[in-house]
C-alpha cells in the first residue's frame, strides 16, 4: 500500500508538473505571439521612420536648393538696386545738363539777339554815313555828329 500510495503520489506529482507544463507552455505561446506582434509593429514602426527619415532628407533638399534660389534672386536683387541707383544718378546727371544747356542755349539767343541788332545798327550807321558822304553839306547845314558806338 505504500508502494502505491507512493505511486499515487507520485502520479498526483506529474499530473501535477503536467499541468504546470501546459501552462508554463502556453505562457510560453502567449509571449511567442506577443513578440511576433511586437515584432510586427516594431518593423511597421521602423518601415515608418525610414519613410520620414527619407522623406525628411528630400524636404532638406528641396529647402537646401530653395535657400539657394533665393539667395541667387537676393544677389540678382541687391545688383538691380544698384544698377537702378546708377541710373537715377545718371538721369538726375543728365536732367541736369540738359537744364544748363537749355540755359546756355537761352544765353546764346539774347546774344544773337543782341548781335542782331548791333549788325542792324552798324548798317543803319554804314548806310547813314554813306548817304553823307554822297551828298556834299548844303551852306547852313551842319553834318550831325555820329553817335556814339554801343559796345557789347
Amino acid at each position: 500500500m505504500r508502494q502505491q500510495k507512493k505511486l499515487s503520489e507520485s502520479e498526483k506529482r506529474i499530473a501535477n508538473l503536467t499541468e504546470q507544463l501546459k501552462s508554463v507552455s502556453a505562457e510560453k505561446d502567449a509571449a511567442q505571439s506577443k513578440v511576433a506582434d511586437l515584432t510586427k509593429q516594431l518593423q511597421s514602426a521602423s518601415a515608418r521612420v525610414e519613410q520620414a527619415t527619407t522623406e525628411r532628407d528630400a524636404a532638406q533638399s528641396r529647402f537646401n536648393e530653395n535657400q539657394s534660389q533665393l539667395e541667387a534672386m537676393q544677389n540678382e536683387l541687391a545688383k538691380a538696386k544698384e544698377a537702378t541707383q546708377q541710373a537715377t544718378a545718371k538721369a538726375t546727371e543728365l536732367e541736369t545738363a540738359a537744364n544748363q544747356a537749355k540755359d546756355a542755349e537761352a544765353e546764346c539767343s539774347k546774344m544773337q539777339s543782341a548781335l542782331d541788332q548791333a549788325n542792324a545798327e552798324i548798317e543803319r550807321l554804314k548806310s547813314e554815313l554813306e548817304k553823307q558822304k554822297s551828298t556834299p553839306p548844303e551852306q547852313g547845314e551842319s553834318v550831325s555828329p555820329v553817335p556814339e558806338e554801343r559796345r557789347l
